[in-house]
Formats: structure tokens, C-alpha cells, sequence
């Protein structure tokens, strides 16, 4: 016991220098300001002492917190900062008269402020989501799917939406949640500042509908007639969104309802030809790789 209490007071009493970190508090902020980034709570420095010394600041409150007055270092303008030399005299008179403050690894500590003004924008997603084989991404839901951005007027009149943080997520077969930060701006608070984002992936089938087809930009005096009348469109669909599309209610085919297939006039009276050429211009939401069976018909131009 003596050996181990003597080794210990040698110990103690030799030279060590210990990076050391200490609370940092922005004080007298008036109710109305609203401080709008993410400011620095803690100082970190590197001190040289004797070991029972620096031993003391590890475990006793004599490094209390460094306190800064928000009037003192506001501009009035939406921003303040403190500078490192600020930062350094407070820590001298808090550091025992024998230790030395050998480096401080905060350069200067920066706040933004406004007075309450904000607004709602939308969370957009950024990244790469990659759903498993003979699967695609069906929906992307953000919770809450809006956050309350603070900033200056000028900052809040240019921000329409924010971004989550970029993310890269493989293999999606199954409805997921992750939970991601919101990408950070200098000088703006984001109310919350992490979301949840539900991925929806399905099961992609292959299915196909008859569409009229219809022409366009006719002469009142004229009649075009295709042959066949309508044709046979092939697409990619998810399981859940096949379900809700509209069906014939006796032979449960699908009706051509969001479809549309058109045949221009101006086209055949362009360029004569024993055919026509069609073309697909919409398709409901939630079809992929929609593509006609074939892209020219047969027709007849009629004289009313």
C-alpha cells in the first residue's frame, strides 16, 4: 500500500499536458431572439500542468462553464461571434497560475440569431434507393412530410424545400423506415432536424390494355378510320397499383382509362402513306415501360 501511494505521488507530481473540454453557454439572450444554428456548446484545449493539478480539473468543478453575454457579441444584425482571444482570457482565469495553456482547438465560436420568423417548406428526398429483383420504388413517405425552417428574412425568402442528407440504401423488397438528418444550411434551424422516411417498394407485373385509338387536329369535313380501332398496349405495373386500376366489372380486363394513343393529321397529310403512325401520350400514374404492340396502322380518310 505505502509503494502503491508513493508511486502515486510521483506520478502526480510529473509533468503532463491533457486535452481538456469545457461547456461553452451564450447568456442574456432576449426571449424574443432565436438563435438559428447549431452553435458550438464546447470548448476543447490543451493544458500543461503536474498531474494532481490537471487531475483536479478532470474531477472537480473548477472549470466551471465559460459564459458569454449575447449583447456583447451581436451585431444586430443576425450574427455574432466571439473570438478565440475571448475564449482564451476566460480560460486563463479559470487554469491555475502554474499551468500553461499550450493550444486551444477552437478558432472562434459564430452564432446567427433572428426574432421568431420562420415559415414550413417540404422535405425532399436526395440519394439512391435501389429496390431487389422485379421490384421498383412505389412511394416515398416523409413523417413529418414538412419541418419549420428559421433563418433571416433574406435566407427564408430564398429556401422553397429542404433536403435530407444524401443516402444510398440497396435491396429494398420490403416497406422500410429509416430514420435521416436533414442536410444543414449556415445560419438556418431546422424544427425538427431529423425525419422519418417510409420506402414502399412492389412487385412489378407485366400487363396490357386495349386503347382506343383517336385522331387529332382533324378537319371539321373529314373522317379518319384506323384498322384495327384500337391496339394493344403492353407496360410494367406494381402489384398494389394494378390493383386499384379501373376494370370492365363482367370480364375484369382492364379498362384504357389514363391511357392514350393518338393519330396526328397533319402527320398524314404531310407524308402520304398506306399507314399511319400512332402514337402513346399518356399513361396513369404508377405504369412503367409502356410501349405499343405496334407503332402504324392501317387507315382510311373519309369525306363528310
Amino acid at each position: 500500500m505505502l509503494s502503491g501511494i508513493f508511486w502515486l505521488i510521483l506520478t502526480l507530481n510529473e509533468t503532463y499536458e491533457k486535452e481538456i473540454a469545457i461547456p461553452v453557454r451564450l447568456v442574456n439572450v432576449p426571449p424574443k431572439v432565436f438563435i438559428t444554428n447549431e452553435m458550438t456548446d464546447t470548448v476543447r484545449f490543451v493544458v500543461r500542468d503536474k498531474g494532481y493539478v490537471i487531475s483536479s480539473y478532470l474531477t472537480d468543478d473548477d472549470l466551471r462553464a465559460l459564459t458569454f453575454n449575447f449583447a456583447t457579441y451581436s451585431n444586430d444584425k443576425g450574427y455574432g461571434v466571439i473570438p478565440q482571444g475571448d475564449i482564451q482570457k476566460q480560460l486563463l482565469q479559470r487554469l491555475s497560475k502554474s499551468s500553461t495553456l499550450v493550444s486551444i482547438k477552437t478558432d472562434k465560436i459564430e452564432f446567427y440569431y433572428n426574432y421568431g420568423e420562420s415559415k414550413r417548406v417540404p422535405v425532399r428526398s436526395q440519394g439512391e434507393i435501389m429496390t431487389g429483383t422485379n421490384c421498383y420504388l412505389s412511394k416515398v413517405v416523409f413523417q413529418p412530410d414538412s419541418v419549420t425552417v428559421y433563418a433571416s428574412q433574406k435566407m427564408l425568402d430564398s429556401i422553397q424545400c429542404v433536403y435530407i442528407v444524401r443516402q444510398r440504401i440497396a435491396d429494398i423488397t420490403q416497406p422500410t423506415t429509416v430514420d435521416v438528418k436533414l442536410q444543414q444550411m449556415k445560419g438556418v434551424k431546422l424544427v425538427p432536424n431529423h425525419i422519418s422516411m417510409k420506402l414502399y417498394p412492389d412487385v412489378l407485373t407485366e400487363e396490357s390494355v386495349e386503347v382506343p385509338i383517336v385522331a387529332e387536329n382533324m378537319p371539321a369535313d373529314k373522317v379518319l378510320r384506323t384498322f384495327p380501332q384500337k391496339i394493344t398496349v403492353r407496360f410494367a405495373v406494381g402489384a398494389t397499383r394494378l390493383h386499384s386500376m379501373p376494370k370492365n366489372p363482367q370480364t375484369k380486363n382492364l379498362l384504357p382509362q389514363g391511357f392514350r394513343v393518338v393519330v396526328n393529321y397533319e402527320d398524314i397529310a404531310d407524308h402520304p402513306s398506306d399507314k399511319c403512325e400512332i402514337r402513346l401520350v399518356a399513361v396513369p400514374a404508377g405504369v412503367h415501360n409502356a410501349r405499343l404492340e405496334v407503332d402504324k396502322v392501317d387507315y382510311l380518310l373519309e369525306q363528310k
